[in-house]
């Protein structure tokens, strides 16, 4: 008996892992930011409401997914590609190409990620954005 469980046990978990990977909610497509508050080392806490980005999810499969990021910064706009996961609680892993790290949770009712951009060294930085679906 106890040589049986073990075998059906490995198949029932991996025949749910692609209903897992399945379920992932589709976020191609534009998410831009409708506000921006910073934690910063040198600057403390702030709400940069001249902060502008937009997160530009170009390719999803199952639950990962590839794209850039837009910012703006002083009036200069820069480009960066990032890649990415999407957790099955909703959670959001994004990797930037340069520096940094986004990590945040996917709001599916409220159509909404909730990021937090995390930055180390002498100018140690969080940047926290809600980013909304362009329409």
């Amino acid at each position: 008996m106890k040589k049986l469980f073990f075998p059906l046990f490995l198949i029932a978990i991996l025949s749910a892992v692609p209903a897992l990977a399945g379920d992932a909610p589709n976020l191609e497509g534009a998410w831009v930011c409708q506000s921006t508050t910073v934690a910063g080392i040198k600057a403390g806490i702030y709400e940069n409401k001249e902060a502008g980005s937009t997160l530009v999810i170009e390719d999803q499969k199952g639950r990962v997914f590839t794209g850039y990021k837009r910012w703006t910064l002083k009036g200069e706009t820069f480009t960066e590609k990032i890649v990415g996961g999407i957790a099955a609680d909703g959670e959001l892993y994004i990797a930037e190409e340069n520096d940094g790290t986004l990590h945040g949770d996917y709001d599916e009712a409220g159509g909404r990620m909730l990021l937090f951009y995390v930055e180390s060294g002498p100018d140690a930085k969080v940047l926290q954005g809600v980013y909304k679906k362009a329409q």
